[in-house]
């Protein structure tokens, strides 16, 4: 991307997908929990008071006291990804929007959630807009991805692999298109099927977590943050963005922030 091969960022968009119960935070929870083996207190410490609930214990992202819904959970993946891909240091306007739409178990989070953002100028990136979405309703067999698309082409970004999709034109033979010549300056173009390169991960490849801990592992041993793939700065960016989509969904409008010097403003 930073050679070129999409041309002009302009659009971005992820996607979580989950169908299966445990994915959906149906934790199984032990036949022995109680507050005997539970310490209960300790947990709701600095929370609401409330007697004893194992599905709060067990399936604790259900809840607004514990979890931070969709967004805290997986849209910071994400955001990381993209922070990542971009050197951006994120939006400046945030809206999300969602709801219960199946999961009716007593939750208090969303199983569906939409977010969309305004990513602005900076001296490493073009003005762009990013769509986020996460379901945990999917019946298309859908997958989670990350697609960046330019003003030449677009990437997709999966957990092993980049497809490279680029735009395939030719000179058009049809007479109507030609005469339409004098609508612009350009000649019509025929569009053919996109070029498509996939580069795949190396054989062997142990994937995104365990380079993950490597990397900090690696910066613990050598006690330094020098080589340090994600800080802590670069996590409160990835972080700041998906908390203020739940800030966002609870008060139903858009929300102001300021990536630069991390912090929260007024429309």
């Amino acid at each position: 991307m930073k050679a070129g091969a999409i041309g002009e960022l302009n659009y971005a968009e992820g996607f979580w997908a989950r169908r299966d119960p445990l994915s959906v935070w149906q934790y199984p929870i032990p036949a022995d929990a109680s507050e005997q083996t539970v310490d209960w207190d300790a947990y709701i410490g600095n929370t609401t008071k409330r007697p004893f609930d194992k599905l709060r214990f067990f399936r604790w992202r259900n809840y607004n006291d514990y979890g931070t819904g969709m967004a805290g959970d997986l849209y910071v993946h994400l955001f990381s990804s993209l922070h990542f891909i971009t050197d951006s240091f994120g939006p400046d306007r945030i809206y999300s929007t969602g709801g219960l739409r199946f999961w009716d178990d007593g939750r208090e989070c969303p199983d569906m959630q939409l977010g969309a953002f305004d990513y602005p100028k900076t001296a490493v990136h073009p003005a762009f807009n990013l769509s986020l979405r996460c379901n945990f309703v999917d019946g298309t067999s859908g997958n989670t991805y990350l697609k960046l698309v330019g003003s030449e082409g677009s990437m997709d970004v999966t957990w092993d692999s980049v497809t490279l999709k680029k735009n395939n034109f030719s000179d058009s033979g049809d007479p109507f298109l030609q005469k339409q010549k004098g609508w612009g300056e350009e000649p019509r173009k025929k569009i053919l099927p996109p070029l498509v390169t996939t580069y795949k991960a190396e054989e062997g490849y142990k994937g995104g977590p365990y380079d993950h801990m490597v990397n900090f592992f690696t910066a613990i041993r050598k006690g330094s943050n020098k080589g340090i793939a994600e800080d802590a700065v670069f996590g409160y960016r990835a972080a700041a963005p998906a908390l203020l989509c739940n800030d966002s969904l609870r008060e139903r409008k858009p929300l102001q922030w300021d990536p630069v010097n991390m912090k929260k403003c007024k429309l």
